[in-house]
């Protein structure tokens, strides 16, 4: 069986993840215009899937990497190969 794909950013099965760590992940925003560092939050009340809390959002690679390794205390090749600047309207 394959995830399903969504296209709510707090969503466990969005579409535009680019890096997942444990709790912590970083998606492209779904207007492409930026990057999030996102933590997971457990369920609350009758929700049927945990959701996701945004940490930061970024335009640059420089303070992504620098919250994320603060986050999670890891380096990433996923995030290290993520061009300097995000481009405007990329799409995940």
């Amino acid at each position: 069986m394959t995830a399903r794909l969504d296209h709510r950013e707090t969503a466990d099965g969005y579409h535009g993840v680019i890096a997942r760590r444990d709790g912590d992940r970083v998606i492209l925003c779904r207007d492409g215009i930026q990057w999030i560092l996102q933590k997971r939050m457990a369920p609350i009340g009758g929700r049927a899937a945990p959701r996701w809390r945004a940490l930061g959002y970024f335009t640059t690679r420089e303070a992504l990497v620098r919250l994320w390794h603060a986050k999670t205390g890891a380096a990433c090749e996923d995030l290290d190969a993520l061009p300097e600047r995000i481009k405007r309207g990329a799409r995940a």
